[in-house]
């Protein structure tokens, strides 16, 4: 079994039992962490010197669509949820086939990579047949990252004559067919999970038949709860799944932010985790994301980026605007109760709590935090070194807030090393995906994005510029 010795590492395990080490040390035997501590002494490993580097768990992004990879830096004057879904899924997710989603999947899992998100939960809403699904399967295996393959369902436009998308049940023999076949093992890097509709989106018997499937096969389902009243399908849904039982542990919830405090505090007592994405909430919504209303009623919150389409998908962004938009609104809470200036005692939003969010939040989410989320011995060894000597970071060591520095310092450039279970994925600054296929499958994305934009008819427009509000 090989091993791998990170000597004289600063370790932020985010394991309450272990803490923060300074000067330490971490051993990987095999795909798992087998030691933390100040000074581990042996000779028959190969070794990392960590010297000035911080260590800290794998970032999980709890909620992206990989697929929309391709078609970044299009959703830049989008101004609302009707133009993303008239844009992306009833135009050019239609224009997909199974190889563009293979190698949008690919890269985008290489990029989540590269900003040191060790695991992704691919909410991959565009598939439409088991070619498709595989093909998306392959593109994160390819990659090398841990992903949790959230299979999901297209939407296409209502047509006359037609059963719209939201009148369909999840179809029974594609979840079949990979819980039982490619999928059926909980601990390969690609593991199931469910991307279903929920009662923002669907009629009642749908969201119904389709949690009891999640939950016949095992698996997390997650759905978008992101309309106000007014604006769901179903007024009632959530309270309806509740009274019937089927909120729990399982259930997902992405977004959030426009349930009211007694629905909120209903499907965090019933189990539900919860992913906030406050790039696309702030970009793209009235309310804003509802990091610290979860807080507030004591339940930790898993983070994700969302869409690709707006903005960069790293997590190391994801992380710092989370802390920042929540600070913020912390000082606006304490200013109101006449708290201001505050003290940092008042505050309930710090650096490590953002941290916290995008590690174990996030595995706590996926239901891994056995597995994945900490440095902690036994669980499988997915870490990220930060170069604390790179002008970006330096000299927060010694004697500065480690945690601080990485979430507001650190960026893609000053990751050094990613690891996934045990195997390096970038070293040295460096992915370390063979750059002749990295260029192909650049090359071959550009063609892709090119023939869907075509196809779609789609033409960027600048923004007219109006009065403010």
């Amino acid at each position: 079994m090989k091993r791998t010795l990170i000597r004289n590492a600063t370790v932020l395990s985010m394991d309450p039992a272990i803490g923060d080490l300074h000067g330490a040390d971490v051993l990987i035997a095999g795909d798992r962490i087998a030691e933390v501590a100040r000074s581990i002494g042996i000779d028959d490993a190969e070794v990392i010197d960590a010297s000035g580097m911080i260590a800290i768990p794998g970032l999980v992004n709890a909620h992206i669509h990989t697929w929309e990879f391709p078609l970044r830096g299009i959703g830049a004057n989008w101004v609302s949820k009707r133009d993303y879904h008239g844009n992306m899924h009833r135009n050019m997710a239609m224009h997909f086939k199974a190889e563009d989603v293979r190698i949008a999947n690919l890269l985008g899992a290489l990029n989540q990579i590269n900003h040191g998100a060790t695991t992704i939960f691919d909410w991959c809403h565009i598939v439409r047949d088991a070619e498709m699904t595989d093909a998306a399967i392959e593109g994160l295996e390819e990659s090398g990252i841990r992903a949790v393959f959230a299979r999901g369902t297209v939407k296409p436009p209502v047509r006359d004559g037609q059963v719209p998308y939201y009148d369909i049940p999840f179809p029974r023999e594609e979840i079949r067919r990979l819980r039982t076949g490619r999928l059926a093992s909980d601990d390969r890097l690609v593991t199931l999970a469910m991307a279903i509709l929920g009662p923002d989106y669907a009629a009642y018997d749908v969201c119904v038949q389709d949690i009891r499937l999640a939950r016949e096969y095992g698996l997390v389902n997650s759905a978008h709860t992101w309309a106000r009243k007014g604006q769901r399908k179903l007024e009632d849904g959530m309270w309806r799944l509740a009274k019937e039982g089927l909120l729990g542990p399982d259930h997902n919830i992405a977004h959030g932010n426009c349930l009211e405090d007694d629905e909120l505090k209903m499907v965090l007592d019933a189990g539900c985790t919860v992913s906030a994405t406050n790039f696309t909430e702030m970009f793209n919504s009235e309310r804003v994301a509802m990091l610290g209303r979860l807080l507030k009623l004591g339940h930790m919150p898993s983070l994700g980026s969302d869409c690709d389409p707006y903005f960069n998908g790293s997590m190391m962004w994801v992380m710092r605007h989370a802390f920042q938009h929540q600070r913020e609104i912390d000082n606006r809470i304490l200013h109101e109760q006449g708290k201001w200036p505050a003290v940092d005692s008042q505050h309930a939003t710090h650096t490590r709590d953002a941290l916290e969010w995008a590690t174990t939040g996030g595995a706590k989410m996926l239901r891994m935090e056995h597995r994945i989320g900490s440095i902690t011995p036994g669980k499988q060894a997915d870490l990220v070194l930060i170069n604390a000597r790179s002008m970006n970071v330096f000299p927060v060591l010694p004697g500065g807030d480690a945690a601080h520095a990485v979430v507001l310092y650190a960026e893609a450039a000053d990751i050094d090393t990613v690891m996934i279970a045990g195997r390096p994925a970038k070293r040295g600054g460096k992915l370390l995906f063979p750059e002749t296929r990295l260029a192909e499958m650049q090359d071959r994305l550009l063609a892709s994005r090119e023939r869907i934009m075509r196809d779609g008819s789609y033409v960027y427009q600048p923004a007219p510029r109006g009065p403010r509000p």
